[in-house]
């Protein structure tokens, strides 16, 4: 029954592309070709819950992945290759340049819009401030102490960024930064004075503000 379902999948796509496919079964036909001889439906659903959205999905770590039941070494290498391949081969169009908070405000704006689930994410730079990639950290229920440094320093490496612009969002509260936003912002900037790139700064987003923790005076610099 597995093989002959995704049979029909590959059929499907090699006939009319990925068109009509929903994120489940995008995902479905992918996770067949690392795992060869079980079924993946509930797999992808477990993912597709777990992360959020198909495109979270492609942008976790490799450890991240791992913590799904059933999502292997191999597996969390082919999905993790596929995003940094994406990111490398992507041509640069009409490359947007950030260069203060106006700016980026601008950019979450258009973005994020009304969002009702955490987010924790990260805007990537090169050295001329030009955008690279927008990549989500965690996604749900957000635990600022459970958001691992390494997932960021992955996508860091990934894109070869040179600065990062944190942003989170409060859905339907306070613009004002939590005592834990505070620990894991410092840690962070510390972390990319380790690791050779700089934390700019840290935007905090609500349904009708969007404020600054370096204009706030709050970076600690």
């Amino acid at each position: 029954m597995a093989a002959g379902h995704r049979d029909r999948l590959r059929k499907r796509f090699l006939k009319a592309g990925i068109k009509g496919f929903t994120d489940r079964e995008a995902l479905e036909l992918f996770l067949t070709f690392a795992i060869t001889h079980k079924d993946t439906r509930s797999l992808s659903e477990e993912l597709l819950k777990k992360f959020g959205s198909l495109k979270n999905v492609f942008q976790q770590p490799p450890s991240s992945l791992m913590s799904v039941k059933g999502i292997g070494e191999s597996t969390a290498t082919l999905i993790s290759l596929y995003f940094q391949l994406q990111a490398i081969t992507e041509a640069p169009k009409d490359r947007i340049k950030i260069t203060g908070p106006d700016e980026v405000a601008e950019y979450l704006k258009k973005r994020l819009g009304t969002q009702r689930r955490e987010r924790f994410s990260a805007i990537l730079l090169n050295s001329a401030n030009n955008l690279l990639a927008e990549v989500d950290l965690e996604y749900g229920t957000v635990n600022r102490t459970q958001v691992y440094p390494r997932n960021l320093v992955e996508k860091v490496i990934a894109h070869s960024a040179a600065a990062v612009i944190l942003v989170h969002n409060h859905p339907g509260g306070s613009t004002d930064p939590s005592r834990e936003d505070l620990i894991l912002t410092k840690k962070l900037i510390k972390l990319g004075e380790d690791m050779d790139f700089t934390i700019l700064d840290h935007f905090i987003v609500t349904d009708s503000e969007i404020v600054s923790m370096k204009a706030m005076g709050l970076l600690g610099r």
